[in-house]
């Protein structure tokens, strides 16, 4: 037992060593000075003030080291900027890369015979950004869903990060030899964004940049740093900014002829390799409601793919009455929650069938 235990314990000790000395000698020295006060000739009201004080004191200095404790290796949410330094434990915890560096089981080259083949390709959102288990991603509950209706079928899941159109088809291109029969696109509306010039990126950056003293804290205490970040309202400013710069390259002309050349090209691609292709539209969760800025972007990507040769489904038919906030993975998090990819596998599984025949 205690060797199966070593390894945490030790982990534990190293990780949490400076609040576990800190504590240490302050309790060490609360004892000094407790006995100093008893020993010295101060009124009794005087020496029941000291003892207050350093017992409060010793006191706060523990809550502290149990709430550092506490967001270091109880707190389990994911930060969908990544500003929060919790957001490196949920990765540790949660995120297992394949031979191939996405977050799926291994790929294998050879189909097996009558097994139809699924590639997802998108951003965080395929990923499976703030999703826990990835069995309750969209992708892995459409294979289920596809299985447990006798179909035989493999879907390997290619969602990276931070990318956009570009990037997702880059990748494509580098694993399009485990020959897939039907390509699933998750489509967010900031994959508009030119690949070497993103407006988002410096935005992100600019907005975690803070004061030299709370970036020291910040790195010594994820207590802190929550808390920093929990009463800051720099963070929905991001969340605006993101918004107006990602929305604005819809505007830019150039931009937009640019990005839809490169959907369609692709889209021509997949098509002479006899490609099937499902596109799916996340919305702005962070902007659901009566006066969602994207309704018309929505239709004018949906109605591109179609014309395109792409089938079409936007999730915005189907969240726009609900309370976005409500449908984030946490609190700091606005990727979908486990909700959101339920309904786009139910909404897949409906567009996918016919694809079988």
């Amino acid at each position: 037992m205690f060797l199966k235990l070593w390894p945490h314990l030790s982990y534990f000790l190293s990780d949490f060593s400076l609040y576990l000395v800190v504590n240490f000698v302050l309790f060490c020295l609360s004892l000094f000075f407790i006995y100093k006060i008893f020993k010295s000739k101060a009124s009794e009201r005087k020496k029941k003030l000291l003892l207050s004080l350093v017992f409060v004191f010793f006191v706060l200095v523990l809550a502290f080291s149990v709430f550092e404790a506490y967001f270091r290796y109880v707190y389990d949410e994911s930060d969908g900027l990544g500003y929060l330094k919790v957001n490196s434990k949920w990765h540790q915890r949660h995120v297992i890369y394949n031979a191939y560096f996405y977050r799926d089981r291994d790929f294998t080259v050879e189909k097996k015979e009558g097994v139809k083949r699924i590639g997802v390709i998108g951003d965080s959102i395929a990923f499976g950004g703030g999703i826990k288990n990835v069995n309750d991603r969209f992708s892995n509950l459409l294979e289920k869903k596809l299985k447990d209706s006798g179909y035989k079928v493999e879907v390997y899941d290619l969602g990276k990060p931070g990318y956009d159109t570009e990037g997702e088809i880059a990748e494509y291109q580098k694993v399009k030899n485990l020959d897939f029969d039907i390509i699933i696109w998750e489509y967010f509306l900031n994959d508009v964004q030119p690949q070497e010039k993103s407006t988002g990126t410096p935005i992100i950056a600019r907005n975690s940049q803070t004061a030299n003293f709370v970036q020291f804290f910040s790195d010594k205490s994820y207590f802190f740093d929550f808390i920093f970040w929990r009463l800051s309202t720099r963070y929905q400013k991001t969340f605006e900014q993101l918004k107006t710069a990602d929305l604005a390259q819809y505007e830019d002309q150039n931009i937009l002829n640019h990005h839809k050349l490169i959907i369609a090209d692709f889209l021509k691609e997949l098509n002479l390799e006899n490609k099937k292709v499902v596109v799916i539209i996340f919305p702005l969760l962070a902007f659901l409601g009566p006066d969602y800025p994207a309704g018309e972007i929505h239709n004018q990507m949906a109605n591109f793919f179609e014309d395109n040769g792409a089938e079409v489904i936007d999730l915005l038919d189907y969240l726009k009455d609900k309370n976005g906030r409500d449908l984030w993975a946490s609190q700091f998090d606005s990727h979908p929650n486990e909700f959101v990819h339920r309904l786009a596998a139910d909404k897949l599984f409906d567009k996918v069938k016919p694809l079988f025949r």
